[in-house]
């Protein structure tokens, strides 16, 4: 991990980062994209004319692929004959939601008493789902939304009784692995306009796309809110390094990751302020989370576990007094102070 620079942020605005945070190379892969601006910037401490790089997510940081091949995938995998994820009514249990950030083995214990509650239902995503089977804690459906053919390898592994709830957008190579195991479709319209024309088309209207957010720690809340659960209680969606580490389980793409020390400093409350490393995807991520909130909050009660930045977030905005605690008023500052 790099040293992090003297940076500022503030969501949904601009993403204030230095140049050797390896941030060029997650453009190349089109994970982010924006206009690098330099500029001088007096942070706090007496340093003086530290140099800021700015740069601002657009709306082309959607997806890790491009849209071609996203219409590709979706319009192969829809053609299977596999049920939808659809909205059903609020049911009485817990759904317990396992990501797979590194708090995740901090907070094992407390994750599988969780899971031993006769009322919960255990839900996973991506690499978390092989962390579960590993520490015998049986999943009860995993979920995925990267496109990218490599990450099929988070569905190899066979549960007895366990749904594969995949993405329309995922490579085709994780249907095929899944095949005869009890799967869902479901729509995260990555490919926009083009991506809701095709389901239109070939679903004849009859389609319910799953918004909000760039990865599938976000997205997953989505979909237990459409799957009827009210209550979650969730467990290593963290967007932040601890010791060095991104995700609780070797992740080698994830290796040359950026790093920026990133501050939570709610607005008008400095003795709340608390300082995070992230990498890029984790601050859309967090601002992603924040929107989630704004726009749906109402739907669901969520409990997210350990102490990551999400959990901070959270944690932050139950002491703030009326009426700052809309999540308009908080606000990240990235600063190496």
């Amino acid at each position: 991990m790099t040293e992090a620079p003297d940076v500022e942020i503030a969501p949904p605005g601009p993403i204030v980062h230095d140049a050797m945070l390896g941030f060029e190379d997650l453009i190349k892969l089109g994970v982010f994209n924006g206009q690098v601006n330099e500029q001088l910037y007096n942070p706090p401490g007496g340093v003086k004319d530290a140099k800021l790089f700015e740069v601002s997510f657009s709306e082309a940081c959607r997806c890790n692929v491009s849209d071609e091949d996203i219409l590709k995938q979706v319009d192969t995998n829809i053609r299977r004959g596999l049920p939808q994820v659809r909205p059903y009514a609020i049911n009485p249990h817990t759904a317990v939601l396992i990501c797979g950030g590194p708090s995740l083995e901090m907070t094992k214990q407390e994750l599988i008493e969780t899971c031993w509650r006769k009322d919960c239902k255990v839900f996973t995503v991506n690499g978390a789902f092989e962390w579960c089977i590993k520490n015998n804690i049986k999943p009860g459906a995993v979920m995925m939304i990267d496109a990218r053919e490599f990450n099929a390898r988070f569905v190899e592994k066979e549960v007895p009784d366990c749904k594969y709830l995949l993405a329309a957008q995922c490579h085709p190579k994780a249907f095929d692995i899944c095949r005869g195991r009890d799967i869902f479709i479901w729509h995260a319209l990555s490919a926009c306009d083009a991506e809701v024309e095709l389901l239109k088309e070939f679903y004849h209207g009859h389609f319910w796309p799953i918004s909000h957010g760039t990865t599938i720690g976000v997205r997953a809340i989505s979909l237990l809110q459409m799957l009827g659960f009210y209550s979650i209680e969730i467990f290593g969606l963290d967007s932040c390094w601890f010791d060095s580490r991104h995700h609780s389980y070797p992740q080698d793409e994830n290796q040359a990751d950026g790093d920026i020390i990133t501050w939570l400093k709610p607005e008008g409350r400095p003795d709340l302020a608390r300082s995070f490393v992230c990498s890029p995807w984790m601050m859309k991520q967090a601002m992603d989370f924040q929107q989630l909130l704004l726009d749906k909050s109402e739907l669901f009660r969520l409990n997210v576990h350990g102490p990551g930045l999400i959990a901070e977030i959270l944690r932050t905005g139950a002491q703030l007094e009326p009426p700052s605690t809309g999540l308009t008023h908080r606000t990240f500052h990235n600063t190496n102070s």
